[in-house]
């Protein structure tokens, strides 16, 4: 077998290792140092509210966006540690509806992974 022929194997077996670990998943030697920015969108009585706009704006302007799904939820992708949680905003709307208040949960106590949950409060006007 020649030198070019083995080095082609090879090649082939890591690309086929990796490929079974599917997309998302790590062999446990990363870790993820993001922040979790995540929350709900409820109407004035509680209900969740779907296909509301969230946008989560950083103090150095950045701006993210997205909707929630049926239950109201939402999660942005993770943000890095330099961020401070203090410096994000997070807002909600949706047309036919006016944001009435955003309560931002304290993050949990301890060195874990920051974590940063707000609920948004439509209300219809």
């Amino acid at each position: 077998m020649n030198t070019l022929t083995r080095l082609t194997g090879a090649a082939l077996a890591l690309l086929s290792i990796n490929a079974m670990a599917g997309p998302g998943e790590s062999d446990g030697d990363e870790h993820d140092e993001g922040m979790a920015v995540f929350g709900f969108v409820k109407d004035a009585r509680g209900a969740p509210v779907a296909n509301a706009k969230v946008t989560a704006r950083v103090k150095d302007g950045v701006t993210f966006s997205l909707t929630t799904g049926a239950a109201g939820s939402y999660r942005f992708p993770l943000l890095t540690q330099n961020v401070n949680a203090e410096d994000i905003v997070i807002a909600c709307s949706k047309e036919g509806y006016k944001q009435t208040r955003v309560t931002r949960r304290p993050p949990p106590k301890g060195d874990g992974p920051k974590r940063i949950e707000t609920e948004c409060r439509l209300e219809r006007g």
